[in-house]
C-alpha cells in the first residue's frame, strides 16, 4: 500500500472538508486495509459526473490496496433522502429500484477496479428487510427530534411553512446505520450529504464503533451554472453519455466552471490548471480552455483518440460554423421569436420540451446560448440554430 496517501491529491484536490484530518492520518498509521463507504440511491440508473468525482477517488485509493465498499440504497430510495428538497420526494415502486440498481452496478464498474478484493457491493435491504420492530425502534431512540430538525432543508420548511412527513425525518437515521453495517472507516461523499454521515459517526460510537472518516467534496453547479448537477433538473453531464453529448454540454457551460470542473472532474495536474487560468485571466479567449476542459473529460471516459476527434469535430462544426449537410433552411418573418423558430424546426414536440431546452443551455444561435425564449428573429438572419444535441437549421429573415 502507498505510505502518504494522506497527503496525496485524493484528501485535498477538491475537498470542501475532512472531519477529521487527525482521524484520517491516524487511520493511514495503522497501515491496514480501510473499508471505504460510498452510498447511491437508486433514484436514477445512470450516474453524472458529480457522483464521479468520489468514485475516481475511490478508484485511487482501491489502487492503493482498499477495498471500496458501495452501498447500493435500496431501502433508503424507497423513502426518499430529503437532503436539498423543499417537498417529499415521489415514491418509487420496487420494481424500478431494482432495475436501477442493475444498471447503476453497471455504472459503477465503469470506473471502479472489479476485484473483489477492493470492492465490495452491497444492498441496505440486506439488514433492513430482517430486522425486527423491536429492533427499529431501538434505532430510533439514539436520536432525538430536536437533533434531526437541525437539518437545513427542514429549518427552510418550517420557514415556509412546508410540511415535513415521518418518513424523511427518518432517513438520517437509516443512512447513518448503513455505517454500523457496513463497519466504514471512512466514507468519501458530497458536501450536501454531511449531516447524514455524521449521523453514522453519532451511531457508530453509540453502537461501540470508532467513528468513520468523513471526506466531503465541493458540490458543483450543473451546465447551466446554477443548481447543483442533477439529473432531475437536466443539467447533467452523465458518464454514460456518448462522447460528443460529453464535449458539447461541457462547451456550454459558464466561463466561471473551467478551473472547478478541471479540478473536480479531469485528471489534469494542478500545476497545468493553474496554468490554464493564469492564461484566461491574462485575456485569452475561454472557449480555448473550455475545449482543453471537454476533451480531458471525454479522455478519461473514452480515450485519448475519441478526445482528439471530438474536438476536431466540434471545431469544425461549430468554431467553423459548419453545418451538416443535412441542416434545413427555415425563412421567418423578422417579428418572430428564437422560440417561433425552435417550435417550427420540428425538433422538439411541445413547447415545455422546448423551455426545458432553453433552460438547460442547449439551444444556441451562431454558437451563443439563447436562454431567454422571446428574443427577437430579428439579429439574427442567416445564423445558424443549434436545438438540442443534434438539430441544426439556417435561419432567414423573408423581408418585408
Amino acid at each position: 500500500m502507498k505510505k502518504d496517501l494522506f497527503n496525496s491529491e485524493i484528501f485535498t484536490r477538491a475537498v470542501e472538508d475532512i472531519i477529521t484530518r487527525d482521524e484520517l492520518k491516524k487511520l493511514f498509521e495503522e497501515k491496514r486495509r480501510l473499508r471505504i463507504k460510498h452510498g447511491i440511491d437508486a433514484t436514477s440508473p445512470d450516474l453524472h459526473l458529480g457522483h464521479a468525482a468520489s468514485l475516481w477517488k475511490l478508484r485511487a485509493l482501491q489502487e492503493a490496496g482498499h477495498k471500496a465498499v458501495i452501498l447500493l440504497g435500496d431501502v433508503t430510495t424507497a423513502i426518499g433522502d430529503p437532503t436539498g428538497k423543499s417537498k417529499a420526494r415521489p415514491w418509487l415502486s420496487d420494481a424500478e429500484i431494482k432495475k436501477n440498481i442493475v444498471s447503476l452496478k453497471r455504472e459503477v464498474q465503469k470506473i471502479l477496479l472489479n476485484d473483489p478484493a477492493v470492492l465490495e457491493l452491497r444492498q441496505s435491504s440486506e439488514w433492513y428487510s430482517k430486522m425486527k420492530m423491536r429492533e427499529f425502534l431501538t434505532l430510533l431512540s439514539y436520536c432525538t427530534q430536536a437533533r434531526l430538525i437541525e437539518r437545513d432543508m427542514f429549518q427552510k420548511r418550517i420557514e415556509q411553512k412546508s410540511e415535513i412527513f415521518m418518513h424523511e425525518m427518518v432517513y438520517p437515521i437509516l443512512q447513518g446505520y448503513d455505517s454500523v453495517m457496513l463497519k466504514s472507516d471512512l466514507t468519501i461523499i458530497g458536501s450536501d450529504q454531511l449531516f447524514n454521515e455524521h449521523m453514522g459517526r453519532f451511531l457508530q460510537e453509540k453502537l461501540g464503533q470508532r467513528p468513520q472518516v468523513i471526506a466531503a467534496l465541493k458540490i458543483l453547479p450543473g451546465i447551466e451554472g446554477r443548481e447543483k448537477m442533477s439529473k432531475s433538473l437536466g443539467n447533467y453531464i452523465g458518464i454514460s453519455d456518448p462522447p460528443v453529448e460529453k464535449f458539447g454540454k461541457i462547451m456550454r457551460i459558464p466561463d466561471s466552471l473551467i478551473l472547478p470542473y478541471l479540478e473536480a472532474y479531469t485528471d489534469v495536474s494542478t500545476a497545468e490548471i493553474k496554468k490554464i487560468g493564469e492564461s484566461v485571466a491574462a485575456g485569452s479567449n475561454p472557449r480555448d480552455a473550455k475545449a482543453f476542459l471537454a476533451e480531458a473529460v471525454v479522455r478519461r471516459y473514452h480515450g485519448n483518440d475519441t478526445a482528439i476527434r471530438e474536438r476536431e469535430r466540434f471545431q469544425k462544426t461549430f468554431s467553423e460554423r459548419v453545418l451538416p449537410q443535412n441542416a434545413a433552411v427555415i425563412l421567418l418573418d423578422i417579428h418572430r421569436t428564437v422560440m417561433d423558430a425552435v417550435m417550427l424546426s420540428g425538433g422538439v414536440s411541445s413547447k415545455s420540451e422546448a423551455r426545458r431546452l432553453f433552460k438547460s443551455g442547449a439551444i444556441e444561435m451562431d454558437g451563443r446560448v439563447i436562454r431567454d425564449p422571446h428574443e427577437s428573429l430579428s439579429p439574427h438572419n442567416n445564423a445558424t440554430l443549434r436545438i438540442g444535441k443534434k438539430k441544426f437549421l439556417k435561419i432567414k429573415i423573408a423581408p418585408h
